[in-house]
């Protein structure tokens, strides 16, 4: 009987990645990056890992100005004339994102929906279509060595979130166009401007020192320094041993929702005002009013959702990181609220 060979001819025989971390800025490192979703609230904190070691960065983005504060602070990621800002970005356009990523040999990943859509279409469009685009145009290049996707904790197709639903079905995307991928699904991040403790702020200045919450804030949290995940994912380019792997990362704890917001009011010495609105009606509210980045469907619905790493997948600790507790992870973002108030303000009134 003739035995059948069989090949998998998705996954390309790819050259090692070779990293020189030992210099600065000014001295080359051996990778040169594309990082789409540079704009987002992680995206200086990937592009300041990589450029401190003298990778070269390119940064396409469909801001308007690069000016804005979100694009110009990316120019301090690495030396001068070794970081790129490439404007009127357009992921419609195929040949342009194969254009981003010609001389490269690193690709992340950081696109997510930051304008925090209300329908199915846009969430797919993010977080499936635009992300396979990238993986096959990666697939298509063979200078690409490494890709990095970033989803997020909890993604699950039957979850009642749109965004953590289409992110697990974008993930299977990018592993089917690119089987050399290497996919993050971090938990909530916390640094400056994030999504989670600056939002904590945000809703009290809004909402009168209130925060709305839609149950008993009994759902579970890790949280993650940012820097910790920029040190992962530095860590994942060193080891070979990460391509095609799935990581989930999480800070060393995990607290309930109600701990969290505990936390951060023990932190200005005030004490936590919630207040709790049914959640159909905030559904119904937030369906009629645009969508805001502190107030949104999307916030609704993972607010009772655990968002935690999985027993027996591969964590933070593969990668040779040891992340801070999100109380030490705190004192590097409420440090200037604690300058300027001396832990009272009209924000925090009783």
């Amino acid at each position: 009987m003739q035995k059948v060979l069989k090949f998998n001819f998705g996954v390309l025989q790819r050259p090692k990645l070779h990293i020189f971390d030992k210099g600065g800025k000014h001295t080359p490192s051996g990778i040169r990056a594309t990082i789409h979703g540079g704009t987002s609230f992680s995206g200086i904190y990937m592009g300041g890992i990589l450029g401190n070691i003298g990778s070269e960065l390119i940064f396409p983005h469909n801001h308007q100005y690069n000016y804005e504060d979100h694009v110009r602070e990316l120019k301090t990621t690495s030396g001068p004339g070794q970081n790129w800002l490439l404007h009127d970005m357009n992921y419609d356009n195929k040949e342009m994102i194969e254009w981003t990523m010609k001389n490269s040999n690193v690709v992340v990943n950081l696109l997510g929906p930051r304008k925090h859509l209300k329908n199915r279409k846009d969430f797919e469009w993010i977080n499936i279509t635009v992300p396979k685009r990238i993986a096959e145009a990666c697939a298509k290049n063979p200078g690409v060595i490494r890709f990095i996707h970033f989803s997020a904790c909890g993604a699950n197709p039957h979850a009642e979130s749109l965004d953590l639903q289409t992110k697990y079905i974008g993930e299977q995307e990018v592993l089917n166009a690119f089987p050399n991928a290497t996919i993050f699904r971090p938990s909530v991040m916390v640094g400056d401007n994030d999504d989670f403790a600056y939002h904590w702020q945000v809703q009290k200045r809004y909402f009168h020192n209130f925060n709305i919450v839609p149950d008993n804030c009994q759902a579970k949290r890790q949280p993650i320094f940012v820097q910790d995940v920029a040190q992962a994912m530095l860590n994942a380019l060193k080891m070979p041993e990460t391509i095609g792997q799935t990581y989930e990362l999480g800070g060393p704890h995990v607290y309930t929702l109600l701990e969290c917001y505990e936390m951060f009011h023990n932190i200005v010495q005030r004490p936590p005002k919630l207040a709790h609105i049914d959640k159909q009606l905030l559904l119904k509210i937030a369906q009629y009013i645009p969508n805001w980045r502190y107030f949104n469907i999307d916030y609704i619905l993972k607010h009772g959702d655990d968002m935690v790493v999985q027993v027996g997948s591969k964590t933070i600790d593969d990668l040779c990181v040891r992340p801070l507790s999100l109380t030490q992870a705190l004192q590097n973002i409420f440090w200037d609220i604690q300058a300027r108030y001396g832990g009272s303000s009209e924000l925090y009134e009783r």
